[in-house]
């Protein structure tokens, strides 16, 4: 029903039967309820989260394509300070080539955490289901952290606990990104004693009745004896360019995309992400996936 203005008028009629001793109907009534502001009410809610869901959508596109062109003049810089540092140079020129890729490096870690943010936040990131070896996988990464641990005197270490399967299958690189982001943040955090990772399994049912293929839950902790995350800060960690330290003097710098990227992915994952801290003392960073092994 148009109002004189020409909007619309929203009526909700209830109708029901009246009838008298004998179950007999005498008449009909019917009211009707003027439902107009409560649905103008929810169309603008909806044209609004339509509007914030587009808004979202471009800045997510904004965010790839800008990163995207940004990659190649990065790689040129990276690529070049490389070429360059392998000619005969002075000390200070060294130095200064040496300061070139470091920076265009830190540039590039930059540029992939807010490629990699973007593309979950628009749904465009796929999760394998491969299978792979777990313990080969902490080997690697051990050996990729262990120079930067060395050169800190910090003690890196390992724990594969006897009951996780050899094979599991799972996506080994995103396990891998979120273990690169947690170990090595770990290590930017702790100046004294070491980081330790942990890994540990829950076997569960058959994934079908009959199958020899079992679903499993893998639980992994990064232990460190670091400078630790006072208390009010605690909510804040998982949240986008969220740092503890957002000082203009802070040392240790990044974007602070590592540990929403690694959440988001454990959620994709089927699991979960949660952190234990005491200033002074280091802090714990566990998460768990959902994966499945073959049975022998």
């Amino acid at each position: 029903m148009p109002f004189d203005d020409g909007r619309r008028l929203w009526i909700r009629w209830t109708q029901r039967a009246i009838k008298d001793d004998e179950r007999n109907t005498m008449e009909y009534q019917a009211v009707g309820h003027d439902i107009t502001e409560r649905k103008e009410a929810e169309a603008a809610l909806l044209r609004a989260k339509e509007a914030a869901e587009a808004a979202d959508r471009a800045k997510s596109e904004f965010l790839a394509i800008v990163s995207h062109e940004l990659r190649t003049p990065i790689n040129a810089i990276i690529g070049f300070s490389k070429m360059l540092g392998s000619t005969t140079l002075t000390l200070d020129q060294r130095e200064q080539v040496e300061m070139i890729n470091s920076s265009g490096l830190a540039l590039e870690k930059i540029i992939a955490d807010i490629l990699n943010l973007s593309k979950i936040d628009s749904g465009k990131i796929d999760i394998e289901h491969a299978p792979f070896s777990l313990r080969m996988c902490v080997q690697d990464i051990c050996a990729f952290f262990a120079p930067k641990a060395r050169s800190l005197a910090l003690a890196l270490d390992s724990k594969v606990d006897a009951g996780v399967p050899e094979i599991v299958n799972s996506d080994e690189s995103r396990i891998r990104q979120i273990l690169t982001n947690l170990i090595g943040n770990a290590l930017k955090f702790t100046e004294r004693g070491g980081v330790t990772l942990e890994v540990s399994c829950a076997r569960g049912e058959p994934v079908e009745p009959g199958s020899n293929r079992r679903v499993a839950r893998l639980f992994f902790a990064v232990k460190d004896s670091g400078i630790g995350i006072p208390a009010d800060k605690m909510d804040h960690l998982f949240m986008p360019f969220s740092q503890v330290d957002t000082s203009s003097t802070r040392r240790r710098g990044g974007t602070g995309l590592g540990l929403i990227i690694s959440k988001r992915l454990c959620e994709l994952m089927g699991g979960t992400i949660s952190v234990e801290s005491r200033v002074g003392e280091g802090s714990t960073f566990r998460f768990s996936i959902l994966t499945d092994f073959e049975e022998s």
